[in-house]
């Protein structure tokens, strides 16, 4: 597990942990695990929090439906982690999203994302060539069909300089970023598009994750 084999996470016991973007919790379930003293996950897919409240190993665990870019009531200067594993993107207004992360962090609370990386989207394959199919410049939004629920929402496709930008103007601190390609060959070989073709990943990270702090 990507979270796991990168050490994203320093340490989560007895630490209260905040994931926007949670699904069915499984990142949840893995920190629960591992001592988190609280589990707190939020979704705009109902079906998606429902399979996580089914969740023996989460029955403490506290549940919003609800965009990331709005607080359905989740308490500031609360949480040691506050992150988003491959959601981040989905937002509808990232800076409010990560703005109001910061909100919900401790002082020297730990803020993580990760997304797909903004250049890896631009390629594709043609003829049996790695091509570039878009500008990196081009921060076009893309609507989408997400979930069981088939939730229509925005893709953002940010350049890394946005998004670094927009955590520094909430006032977070950047520690890490980490360009990786954690795809597994199962992932890969089940994927039927060519998106997660193995001569992309190759040529460039499948992942962008930022990892930054609150002063």
């Amino acid at each position: 597990m990507e979270k796991k084999k990168l050490k994203l996470f320093s340490g989560v016991k007895n630490k209260k942990v905040l994931e926007l973007g949670c699904a069915a919790g499984k990142s949840l379930e893995y920190l629960v695990e591992q001592g988190a003293s609280e589990v707190w996950g939020l979704d705009i897919s109902s079906e998606q929090i429902n399979v996580a409240k089914d969740n023996k190993n989460l029955k403490d665990a506290r549940f919003f439906v609800s965009p990331m870019e709005e607080n359905p009531g989740i308490p500031e200067n609360y949480f040691d982690y506050v992150f988003s594993l491959y959601s981040i993107g989905f937002s509808s207004n990232i800076f409010e999203t990560i703005k109001l992360s910061s909100q919900y962090l401790k002082s020297n609370g730990t803020f993580i994302i990760s997304w797909t990386h903004p250049f890896f989207n631009c390629l594709d394959i043609n003829e049996d060539k790695v091509i570039v199919k878009r500008s990196y410049n081009d921060e076009e939004i893309d609507e989408i069909t997400k979930g069981p629920d088939k939730i229509k929402m925005m893709q953002y496709n940010l350049k890394i300089s946005t998004l670094v930008n927009m955590i520094i103007k909430a006032g977070l601190v950047i520690d890490r970023i980490i360009e990786e390609k954690p795809v597994s060959e199962n992932h890969i070989g089940n994927y039927k598009s060519t998106f997660w073709d193995p001569r992309k990943i190759n040529s460039c990270p499948t992942t962008l994750i930022i990892i930054a702090h609150k002063n």
